[in-house]
C-alpha cells in the first residue's frame, strides 16, 4: 500500500494542501501519513463542508488542522477511502524523519509552501531530507488553486532522462488520468538534440520501456530557463513540474536549495526527487 506522508507545520500553507492531498490519495489508492512538527498554538477558522446526515452543512474548522480537513469528505464516497495518521516529529530532526521515511517506505511526501510564516517554531531542512530519502517530495503552492492534476512534465536532458522516474510517473498519471510528457532542455553546456535523433532516443530508451498511451515529448530549444518554465506553464498549461534535486535545471529554476518559498513564477506544484 503506499503511503503519502504530510509535513505538517501548522501554517495556512500546510492547510492548504488538505483537499490536493486527499485528492492524490484516493485516486492512487494510497494512505495519508501527518508529521505534525509542533502542536497548533493558534487557530485560523474557515468554513467547509462536513457530513451532517443525510447532507451536508457548513462548519468552522482551523485552516491549519489538516488532520481535521482531511476527514471532510470532499470526494464522493465511491471514492477510495484512505487511512489517515499522525505522528508527532515535533522532537526529531532530519535524519531521524528521513529514517521513518525509508522505513516505512513512503511513496509521496508533501509540503506547502507560499509567503505565510509557519505558527511552528520547528522548521525541516527538506534539502537534508532529500540527500536520504528514496521517494519524492511535492511543493505545493499557497496560491494555487487545488485542482486534478491533468498535464505533468518532467524536465530534463533527455541523453540523461532516467528511467525509474519516468515509471514512477507513468504509475502516478495513470492512476489520475493525465498526460504525461518528458521536455528535454539541453544541460548547460550541452549542443541541442536534432529533432529526429532525439525522437529515435525518446521512441527507443523510454518508449519501449513503459507502457502508457498518453506519454508525449517536446523538444525544447529555448536556452532562458525562465522563458522556458513560461512556456511549459502558460503555454503548454502543465499542471506540475518534475525535475531532479541539485541535477541540470534544477539551480536555475529552484535555486541552489528549496528554501521556505517557491521562485515567483512557479504557479504550479513542483515534484522533486532525489538525486
Amino acid at each position: 500500500m503506499k503511503t503519502i506522508l504530510v509535513i505538517n507545520d501548522h501554517s495556512a500553507e500546510a492547510g492548504h494542501t488538505r483537499a490536493f492531498v486527499q485528492l492524490m490519495a484516493e485516486k492512487n489508492h494510497a494512505n495519508i501519513l501527518i508529521a505534525n512538527t509542533n502542536k497548533i498554538k493558534s487557530k485560523v477558522f474557515e468554513k467547509v463542508l462536513t457530513k451532517n446526515g443525510s447532507g451536508y452543512t457548513d462548519n468552522a474548522l482551523p485552516v491549519n488542522n489538516v488532520p481535521g480537513h482531511l476527514s471532510v469528505p470532499y470526494i464522493d464516497d465511491q471514492a477510495f477511502k484512505p487511512e489517515i495518521k499522525e505522528i508527532d516529529i515535533s522532537n526529531a530532526n532530519e535524519t531521524e524523519l528521513a529514517a521513518l521515511v525509508n522505513k516505512e517506505q513512503i511513496w509521496l511526501m508533501v509540503k506547502g509552501m507560499g509567503h505565510g510564516t509557519p505558527t511552528s517554531a520547528i522548521k525541516i531542512n527538506v534539502n537534508y531530507l532529500l540527500n536520504k530519502v528514496l521517494c519524492p517530495l511535492m511543493l505545493v503552492p499557497a496560491n494555487w488553486q487545488i485542482k486534478n492534476l491533468e498535464r505533468i512534465v518532467y524536465i530534463a536532458d533527455l541523453r540523461y532522462c532516467r528511467l525509474h522516474i519516468v515509471r514512477y510517473l507513468v504509475d502516478m498519471a495513470k492512476a489520475i488520468k493525465a498526460h504525461l510528457s518528458i521536455a528535454h532542455l539541453s544541460a548547460k553546456g550541452l549542443p541541442h538534440m536534432d529533432e529526429k535523433y532525439a525522437f529515435d532516443v525518446f521512441n527507443i530508451a523510454i518508449c519501449k520501456n513503459v507502457n502508457y498511451d498518453q506519454l508525449y515529448f517536446n523538444n525544447i530549444r529555448e536556452r532562458n530557463l525562465s522563458t522556458a518554465v513560461d512556456v511549459l506553464e502558460n503555454g503548454m498549461h502543465n499542471d506540475l513540474l518534475v525535475m531532479i534535486n541539485h541535477r541540470y535545471h534544477f539551480a536555475e529554476i529552484i535555486g541552489t536549495d528549496i528554501k521556505d518559498k517557491l521562485p515567483e513564477n512557479l504557479t504550479v506544484p513542483v515534484l522533486v526527487f532525489p538525486y
